[in-house]
């Protein structure tokens, strides 16, 4: 298991947040968990950039900060889907709020970022057109 070499100033909210939502797609993968997509494939269909071990090690961590719980059916085939903690709900608007700031800087971001094209890792319009738990996002 991985030793972190320089501690985590915990005095710091922002190093907190930071360290929960450190990883390429942990906010992703929360805000797909938030509109109700729970069992690891239709994750893992929703962000084909992604690859499985990656998106399997974040929500490891995700559950272990205590913000995503997993749940296992034991049944035949074996079922397991993953629902957000009233932690992770709490996690909401902060990713809501950096969702609607990405979508309203679009045009310059991809300009500044991806000068040459900017491709896409989730298809256009996966989560667009869902209402979401009584909010409308855009992915």
């Amino acid at each position: 298991m991985y030793e972190r070499k320089i501690p985590l100033p915990v005095e710091c909210g922002l190093h907190l947040t930071k360290e929960v939502l450190d990883g390429k797609w942990k906010a992703t993968l929360l805000n797909v968990i938030s509109v109700d997509i729970k069992r690891p494939s239709e994750i893992f269909r929703t962000l084909p950039g992604a690859t499985k071990r990656v998106l399997n090690a974040q929500l490891r961590e995700l559950e272990n900060h205590g913000i995503i719980t997993r749940k296992i059916y034991h049944q035949l085939p074996p079922k397991v889907e993953y629902s957000l903690t009233p932690l992770g709900a709490s996690l909401m608007p902060i990713i809501d709020a950096m969702n609607h700031w990405g979508n309203t800087n679009r045009e310059y971001l991809q300009k500044v970022i991806a000068p040459d094209g900017y491709k896409q890792g989730t298809p256009n319009g996966v989560l667009s057109n869902r209402r979401l738990n009584g909010r409308s996002n855009k992915l």
